[in-house]
């Protein structure tokens, strides 16, 4: 990993509103008083790591090149699961082995992988001692994105390991069955969108879609529409949004909300697209 200043680190975690992302920027401007951190979220349902492959995936790219991404979704804390940095052309990405980085690693050509060593006396120097087992947060992926970001190779706790060792999500697949393609809740956003995994690319040019969602018995047809606009309000609708793939809304409400008073359960709902 070569000798390079990084001057952004970004931060996306499951910590919300509590200090614990307080603590965390306040490790790494000890060790690195001149970088700059940017939040990209602390909303990610908590432990919901498929909710951050979509989201990190959907976002990394419109961040400067060089930007360190420090990722803290991380059920497995504590236990055995390993601490890995990704590298690609323009970024840096340090997350827990879970899964994360599933949906990066389809979309870049990645450089570099490295795990990151366990505690011993030799490397200690690198983390915050003694380590807690719930929060690595701030004890180990604080500090390595501070000295990364000044440049440290951090040689003494870095082993390079192949790709092949980074565990990948078993990502939910968009089904085909009489030319309609069906897709699957993947998660909901702060308005009560829900996301599916039903790509925009599946839409062709000029013709009317619809999405039937189904949850048993029960369905319900939505137009797929290019604005809140074209809908009255409180009304649903189905948009692509801006990661690319089509959500359920409803204009000036939450499809969420309404879905819960339906008694749907919305993580076993089919989203089914049709012209």
């Amino acid at each position: 990993m070569g000798k390079k200043n990084f001057k952004y680190i970004i931060l996306m975690t499951d910590f919300g509103n509590d200090s614990y992302v307080g603590v965390m920027k306040g490790v790494i401007k000890s060790i690195n008083p001149k970088v700059e951190i940017i939040d990209l979220t602390h909303n990610i349902e908590p432990q919901n790591v498929l909710q951050s492959a979509y989201v990190l995936a959907g976002s990394y790219k419109y961040f400067p090149k060089g930007s360190i991404f420090v990722c803290v979704i991380d059920p497995g804390v504590g236990s055995e699961r390993n601490i890995i940095i990704v590298e690609t052309q323009k970024y840096k990405f340090i997350v827990p082995n879970n899964g994360i980085i599933s949906k990066v690693i389809e979309k870049e050509k990645i450089l570099n992988v490295y795990e990151v060593a366990p505690l011993n006396d030799t490397n200690k120097k690198y983390f915050l001692f003694p380590i807690s087992y719930t929060f690595h947060g701030r004890d180990i992926f604080a500090p390595i994105s501070a000295y990364l970001s000044k440049g440290k190779q951090l040689k003494d706790i870095l082993k390079k390991i192949e790709l092949s060792c980074v565990y990948k999500l078993n990502l939910p697949k968009v089904k085909i069955k009489n030319k309609c393609f069906i897709g699957q809740y993947i998660f909901y956003d702060h308005f009560g969108n829900i996301v599916t995994n039903l790509e925009e690319s599946l839409l062709k040019k000029n013709i009317k879609y619809k999405v039937i969602s189904e949850f048993g018995k029960c369905k319900i047809t939505i137009p797929v529409v290019k604005s809140y606009s074209e809908v009255n309000i409180n009304n649903l609708l189905a948009i692509p949004n801006s990661y690319g793939y089509i959500e359920i809304s409803i204009r000036n409400g939450s499809a969420k909300k309404f879905f819960e008073e339906k008694k749907y359960d919305i993580k076993n709902m089919k989203f089914i697209l049709s012209e």
